[in-house]
């Protein structure tokens, strides 16, 4: 009962680390192309203008291939903010298709079939991202999430403690690996974990 006590008092924190993998992708892209008005992955556009703009970009025929699969990257982050996890899933696959070697992409995908609770699938695609970017350390939080859904919490704590070497003021790696600490039954260890961690980000266990 603890340890599912603690991953449904986490279950929320899944949501963030999609979120914030959908900001790498939009980082990643922001010097590339425009492709609408509306569809730039960001937060100055309504997200419902987003699906619209992003939706004309993609069936303009003006784009193809990489170019293509970042609006479909877009849309797809616009989709997840409003709830629409199933047609996020659906872009993230056709831009994943139309550029493989994408570790953000695939991440991405990771992060939805996580969101979703298909762990065999989001395991995969964050096994293969780690080895397309081995320095993205939010793909080893969500790997790590996984792992801890899965009640591997030596290889969690190994992916934790990889992000926070990668990244050690990302409030997620600390927060998590915390978690994982407490689960292993350190309990004052995970708490000065969490506590390092809710001083970089307070709203990290949101």
């Amino acid at each position: 009962m603890k340890r599912r006590g603690s991953l449904m008092a986490s279950a929320g924190i899944i949501a963030s680390v999609l979120s914030l993998a959908f900001v790498l992708l939009t980082i990643q892209a922001r010097a590339q192309s425009v492709l609408d008005a509306k569809c730039t992955g960001e937060t100055d556009v309504p997200w419902s203008e987003q699906i619209v703009g992003c939706s004309k970009a993609i069936e303009s025929g003006k784009f193809a291939g990489k170019d293509l699969a970042k609006a479909l990257i877009f849309r797809g982050k616009a989709y997840g903010q409003t709830g629409d996890i199933d047609r996020c899933l659906a872009d993230i696959e056709e831009a994943v298709r139309l550029d493989p070697t994408n570790a953000f992409a695939v991440g991405a995908r990771g992060d939805v079939y996580l969101v979703k609770k298909d762990y065999e699938r989001a395991l995969a695609d964050y096994t293969k991202a780690a080895a397309l970017d081995p320095n993205n350390a939010l793909v080893f939080i969500g790997r790590g999430i996984v792992y801890i859904a899965t009640e591997d919490l030596d290889r969690a704590m190994a992916d934790f403690e990889q992000a926070i070497r990668l990244q050690p003021a990302l409030a997620l790696g600390l927060y998590w690996r915390g978690i994982a600490k407490r689960l292993k039954g350190d309990a004052a260890a995970g708490e000065a974990d969490i506590a390092a961690a809710k001083k970089i980000d307070p709203e990290v266990d949101q």
